[in-house]
Order: structure tokens, then C-alpha cells, then sequence
């Protein structure tokens, strides 16, 4: 159908397989359907599996929850992928 291989974006779009560890300070992004940003308050890794603390909120920055000591499980990962900065 396309006659040019490298048309589109030029990075990959994320991949639900990330698992980077998330880091105090950091703003992480609901996976779609939904549009809500976790701010991270704290990581134990000292802790079997690890554990995140986070406060949620919505598209108006308005926090929705708190959320203490979940766990970095899958389920972390499916639900959630790093916000990458762009500047330019």
C-alpha cells in the first residue's frame, strides 16, 4: 500500500513492556483510555516486589487520589508508562 518503508514517526511509539522503574519527582501517564497523571512521592525498593507511592491526578491538575505503597507488578506497567518531556 506504501510504496516508501520509512514513512511515519520517527520513534516507536511506547511500549507497554517498559519497565522502568519509576523515580521520586518523576510524572508518569495513564495508558488510553484515560488521561490522568501520577506524581511520584515515593519508590521502596528495599521492599519484595517494590512499591510506589503517588498522588493521581486529572487532566485540571486537580488530585483525584493519593495512593500509598502499590505494588511495581505488572499491572504497574499496563496501567502506566513514563511521561517523556519534549522541548523544541
Amino acid at each position: 500500500m506504501f510504496t516508501t518503508p520509512n514513512i511515519g514517526y520517527d520513534a516507536a511509539m511506547a511500549s507497554r513492556e517498559t519497565k522502568a522503574q519509576p523515580q521520586v519527582g518523576e510524572v508518569w501517564l495513564t495508558r488510553p483510555p484515560y488521561l490522568f497523571l501520577a506524581h511520584i512521592l515515593e519508590v521502596d525498593e528495599c521492599v519484595e516486589p517494590p512499591v510506589v507511592s503517588y498522588l493521581l491526578h486529572d487532566e485540571d491538575g486537580l488530585v483525584l487520589e493519593r495512593v500509598s505503597r502499590a505494588t511495581l507488578d505488572r499491572g504497574w506497567w499496563h496501567a502506566f508508562q513514563p511521561m517523556e518531556r519534549r522541548y523544541g
